[in-house]
């Protein structure tokens, strides 16, 4: 079981469906939209591997048609540092 939160030093900004994250104080600011924002908030929500499963639910799609992508952005949110 595997817990995901925000990296530290990160600084996030929530408008609407778009999340603003970025490491403090040097950047760059990444932008999530539409199912990037679903998995950022799907990040925090619970274990790391059933993100993807939360993901499929809320969009109606197969969990295992999606998992490798959602997988893969994952593990780059946190090797950006945004996530740990």
């Amino acid at each position: 079981m595997t817990r995901l939160q925000r990296g530290s030093h990160v600084g996030t900004v929530e408008d609407g469906g778009t999340v603003y994250a970025a490491r403090l104080p040097e950047g760059p600011i990444v932008v999530l939209e539409g199912i990037a924002a679903l998995i950022w908030v799907e990040a925090f929500t619970g274990d790391r591997e059933t993100i993807a499963d939360r993901v499929a639910g809320a969009t109606d799609a197969a969990p295992h048609a999606i998992r490798a992508d959602v997988d893969a952005f994952v593990a780059d949110l946190v090797a950006r540092g945004l996530l740990e």
